[in-house]
């Protein structure tokens, strides 16, 4: 392994090491979030909006967040803000008592997730792009999810032995304390030789063709995805699952994206963009399993969602970067989330009206999406997933 090589490991275990502590935070939160919402009054309808609103705003400010770091180039700056918002929103949640009140905490956080997002994975895929980027973002994508394992574990443990939502919101702060200390430790040993600080005389480039098709078959197959928050509170509100127990679920799901989130790193590399139509063919599995089956449906469901989110988090982000040139990487990014997200605030309504009609209802609205999405990022299987 060349220096270059060592170098990246190095900078996207570290980064890594960030996403694990403050997907502690919001991860394990999350797993929470419907039943918590839930307890202080909210609905299907005002949870599947609400996280769909979340989603939105954390992926749609993206946009303007990465076009403000291409042109400043201080992305380090807007890494660093995005991740102390993002972080302390969450514990925050100990002192709400009303639904709107958490309501406005979660689009909180979720808009530190968007100052910070585009930033970050610019840093990244610079860094990696010795190594492959489908495996940088999926060794990045892993340790990410072992933290992803522990914020449900730990909710469950908490409400288990506490049986106190604030108690357990509290005890984030934790983690949230680490994950800023490691990130400060990443920026001081980040190889300033492939930081992307060109000059602003510099900022010219292209997105091709390619990225406007796949960001479309990503949308339309986004849009009709059921959503975690959606499987977490059909899981609750059917009474299969004692209250307690319910983050378990969410805790399998990350399990499962974070073991196949490197292997499907090393796919996209080896067979580019086609890996897609798999994850879009598994898509309307997730509500039919969700409420056929019992309580093994649930879990089948939660197999399924893992599956499905190793894919999203480690392909969808490695070819964004493949698609689009350096000069305009951040304006990408924040091109392609804030369509993710409008397709996220979709889902969580849209699923969240259908909801009440049964999963057939569900899996019929999938399925007609998906059918598309797969059609179209055919047109691109011969994409390389490595440049």
């Amino acid at each position: 392994m060349g220096q270059s090589s060592r170098n990246a490991v190095i900078v996207v275990i570290l980064f890594g090491l960030v996403s694990l502590f403050a997907d502690i935070v919001y991860e394990g939160a999350r797993g929470v979030i419907p039943s918590y919402l839930g307890l202080l009054g909210a609905g299907s309808f005002i949870i599947g909006t609400v996280t769909g609103l979340g989603e939105f705003l954390g992926y749609g400010l993206r946009l303007v967040f990465g076009r403000f770091a291409d042109t400043t180039r201080k992305y380090w700056l807007f890494t660093t803000v995005g991740y102390v918002v993002n972080l302390i929103a969450v514990p925050l949640l100990a002192f709400t008592g009303r639904w709107e009140v958490a309501a406005f905490l979660i689009l909180i956080e979720r808009l530190g997730k968007a100052v910070r997002t585009p930033a970050r994975d610019v840093l990244i895929s610079s860094a990696v792009s010795s190594m492959g980027r489908g495996k940088g973002f999926g060794l990045h994508e892993t340790l990410d999810q072992v933290g992803g394992l522990i914020g449900p574990l730990l909710a469950f443990a908490t409400l288990y032995i506490t049986n106190s939502y604030p108690t357990f919101f509290l005890t984030l702060l934790v983690p949230a304390m680490l994950a800023l200390a490691t990130l400060y430790i990443t920026y001081r040993v980040y190889p300033r030789s492939v930081e992307p600080l060109g000059r602003r005389a510099e900022m010219h480039g292209r997105i091709s063709k390619s990225f406007w098709i796949y960001l479309a078959a990503v949308s339309l197959s986004v849009c009709g995805f059921m959503t975690a928050p959606l499987v977490l509170y059909r899981a609750d509100e059917s009474g299969l699952m004692p209250e307690p127990y319910v983050p378990m679920l969410y805790f399998l799901a990350m399990g499962v994206d974070g073991l196949l989130a490197l292997p499907s790193g090393l796919l996209y590399d080896r067979y580019g963009l086609k890996i897609l139509a798999l994850c879009f063919a598994l898509a309307p599995l997730i509500p039919i399993t969700s409420f056929n089956g019992g309580l093994t449906g649930l879990i089948l469901a939660a197999i399924i969602l893992g599956v499905v989110l190793s894919m999203h988090e480690t392909i969808m982000r490695a070819a964004v970067a493949d698609l689009s040139e350096m000069a305009v990487r951040g304006t990408a990014y924040g091109i392609f989330n804030t369509a993710y997200g409008f397709s996220w605030l979709i889902a969580g309504s849209t699923i969240g009206y259908l909801y009440r009609f049964g999963g057939v209802w569900v899996f019929m609205y999938s399925a007609l999406l998906q059918l598309p999405a797969i059609v179209l990022i055919s047109t691109l299987s011969g994409t390389s997933g490595s440049r």
